[in-house]
């Protein structure tokens, strides 16, 4: 009996598997729209798309759109950066393509100065956050905390977990 149940214990894993990796086809691989042309992600590669304000992501049933980006100088004095530091954010606005909820947050960007990671800002604003119904939008909000002598700011926002593809938003 207890060998039955192993035989179907890995059997169940193994179908698990197989339809996780069925699921991850090029057809969900995440494009953006730049002006006149689509750039694809190549989900093979593991090639990373680039997002300019301007330009809408596609990916995983959400359509992100990158209005602006800026340095942030709405804090209070209680919220000031640290000596050194300034706050730059990304304005945007996510529009759930698909037929289920979807869901949205500051959480799931990560940024980069100068290629070491810098850490999220949470001030007065909250910054985007919403689980989203088929057909619905929001608008919001990414801040990080960054070296005002930084030379490269890059906001990473994974889309694709599976394939470990991600969308870098370029503040400029």
């Amino acid at each position: 009996m207890k060998k039955i149940l192993s035989i179907l214990m890995a059997m169940l894993v193994l179908a698990t598997f197989a339809i996780f990796a069925v699921g991850s086809s090029d057809d969900d691989s995440a494009t953006v729209s730049q002006g006149e042309g689509t750039t694809t992600g190549d989900a093979a590669t593991n090639s990373n798309l680039t997002v300019n304000p301007g330009d809408v992501l596609n990916a995983s049933n959400l359509e992100i759109t990158y209005n602006s980006c800026g340095e942030f100088t709405g804090y209070s004095q209680y919220l000031a950066p640290a000596d050194g530091n300034k706050i730059i954010y990304i304005d945007i606005s996510a529009k759930n393509t698909g037929d289920s909820d979807a869901y949205i947050s500051y959480f799931d960007f990560n940024c980069y100065a100068d290629d070491a990671a810098a850490e999220a800002y949470y001030g007065e604003d909250d910054g985007i956050s919403a689980t989203l119904s088929a057909g619905r939008s929001t608008s919001g909000k990414v801040y990080f905390e960054v070296p005002k002598n930084a030379e490269k700011i890059e906001i990473e926002y994974e889309t694709d977990y599976w394939d470990n593809q991600k969308a870098i938003f370029v503040v400029e």
